[in-house]
């Protein structure tokens, strides 16, 4: 059996915890050594959220961490879903014939959005490493984004769509990778992989909550007090949003490093400070031109960013069932209803959901480029199908639904990274939101260039290109697998050579002192 010990620490008037300041130690973060899991047997970790091996105040502390910061940090992504898949339900659900929208316009929604998104990528994630900026950045700008989500129930025009895109776009961004850039800051890697897996279907359940509110809002407020269903939609989803992100003041801690939250106590914060800095998670550090160097010359960056970059294009076809339901329709090979072609696709929400747990919660215990194989050789499978296309109406469907694994690849990739780059706040925040800028530049013209609407639903060239794409991220995610594993023992090397070095000056000088 083995403890460790950390020590309380006093609060300074600037709000951030003063390590300086000690007094008496308190227990440490585990009782006893990990168990060894056998490969027959490592499934079970699925279940196993709070480790039999953890010390009762840890695990205390980690259910409440669940409970606040996890809970919340899903609920701020499920909101950003919702929204996102909202203008698409209402594109088919009238907003199209109401405001005469044509072309590719409909691509411009993304396009627009995304410009806003990635501009404010890498400033976000630099504003959430500041500890006395943490806990509040994230709740405000998801306060204005709810505000602004009422708006969008009032837009008459494409000009309007796209500029609530943009700013839409500008509000959000700290949702995506700075939940995760602060999630990977409270968990350990054991546990941050199943936690981020839970986090990540949560879009996948607002796309699917989407779906049945845009239904439910055609089929129940159509016309009431003279307003579309589709404008209904926004109002309800602003009712939804604000509420919660105002609750995030209370609930969202920022950074272990930020003044404790409520919910915690002394013990249990200065414990979560001492696990990860145990682990080798490095606290943030005063910004400076430094960590640009320090990003540039290391693999992490390029890697992290060509892989994302791949992912997020290759993972486009994903959303799209609607728009082949609706082609079908209006060819009269088949007759959906509308409330059909939004509920539909929620099918494939549905098998994200599962294979992201599933897939997030078994990487801990079987080799990372194993599960992240088996996910791309399932999406490949899917792309060349829809290359092939001319395939039965069963298999259609089917592989429409199996794109849902490409919700398994960012909860593994993200954390991957901020993982690999633990020892280094900065350049992991930097990381972190160039993967997403660069990711989301290319995405915000990658549909209008490869998938333009007015080649719907069957795009052949978009799905060649695809096939390119599925295989380079499944490639570079290798590649980035190899490097880990050689700087992993060129350390441990270093530190045998350090200590046989140690070992033989103490046996000089016990020899000169005989």
């Amino acid at each position: 059996m083995t403890s460790t010990t950390t020590t309380r620490q006093v609060g300074t008037s600037s709000g951030n915890v003063d390590d300086t300041a000690l007094v008496e130690p308190i227990p440490g973060s585990s009782a006893n050594e990990a168990p060894i899991r056998s490969y027959k047997t490592a499934w079970l970790y699925i279940f196993d959220w709070y480790p039999s091996h953890y010390s009762p105040l840890e695990k205390k502390m980690l259910r409440k961490l669940d409970i606040f910061l996890l809970t919340f940090c899903s609920f701020a992504f499920f909101l950003k879903w919702l929204d996102s898949a909202n203008i698409n339900n209402a594109y088919v659900s009238g907003m199209k014939e109401d405001l005469h929208l044509n072309g590719n316009q409909y691509s411009l929604f993304g396009t627009f959005y995304n410009i806003g998104y990635l501009l404010c990528q890498i400033p976000s994630l630099l504003i959430l490493s500041r500890p006395r900026f943490a806990q509040y950045f994230l709740p405000t700008m998801e306060v204005l984004w709810s505000i602004l989500t009422f708006a969008q129930s009032q837009l008459n025009s494409g000009a309007a769509i796209y500029g609530t895109r943009f700013l839409l776009g500008v509000l959000e961004t700290p949702v995506a990778s700075g939940s995760l850039y602060i999630l990977s800051s409270w968990y350990r890697p054991n546990e941050l992989f199943k936690r981020a897996g839970v986090w990540y279907v949560s879009n996948n359940l607002g796309v699917m909550f989407g779906g049945y509110l845009q239904a439910a809002a055609y089929t129940h407020l159509n016309g009431v007090h003279g307003m579309a269903g589709w404008r209904w939609l926004f109002i309800i989803d602003g009712c939804i949003s604000l509420p919660i992100a105002i609750l995030g003041y209370a609930l969202f801690p920022g950074l272990p490093a930020s003044a404790k939250p409520w919910w915690l106590t002394e013990e249990e914060h200065l414990l979560a400070r001492r696990r990860m800095r145990d682990e080798g998670v490095e606290q943030s550090k005063p910004l400076s031109w430094k960590v640009i160097r320090r990003v540039f010359t290391k693999w992490h960056f390029y890697i992290a960013v060509l892989c994302y970059t791949f992912f997020l294009s290759s993972s486009y076809p994903n959303g799209q069932m609607a728009l082949w339901l609706k082609d079908e329709t209006a060819k009269k090979h088949h007759h959906w209803t509308v409330p059909q072609i939004n509920t539909i696709p929620t099918g494939v929400q549905a098998v994200s959901v599962i294979v992201t747990v599933l897939a997030t919660s078994l990487c801990m215990v079987y080799p990372l480029w194993a599960v992240m194989s088996v996910v791309q050789g399932c999406t490949m499978f899917s792309i060349i199908t829809l290359l092939i296309w001319n395939v039965p109406m069963g298999l259609h469907f089917f592989v429409y639904y199996l794109l849902g694994f490409t919700a398994a690849v960012t909860p593994i990739l993200i954390p991957w990274v901020n993982m690999v780059m633990k020892d280094d706040a900065e350049a992991r925040a930097f990381t972190t939101g160039a993967m997403l800028t660069v990711g989301w530049g290319i995405y915000s013209f990658y549909p209008i260039a490869v998938f333009p609407v007015v080649q719907a639903p069957r795009w052949k060239r978009g799905y060649t290109v695809e096939v390119v794409f599925v295989f380079m991220v499944w490639f570079l995610f290798m590649v980035g697998q190899y490097l880990q594993r050689r700087d992993t023992k060129r350390a441990e090397a270093a530190i045998l050579t350090a200590d046989e070095e140690k070992l033989g000056e103490e046996t000089i000088q016990v020899e000169d002192k005989s």
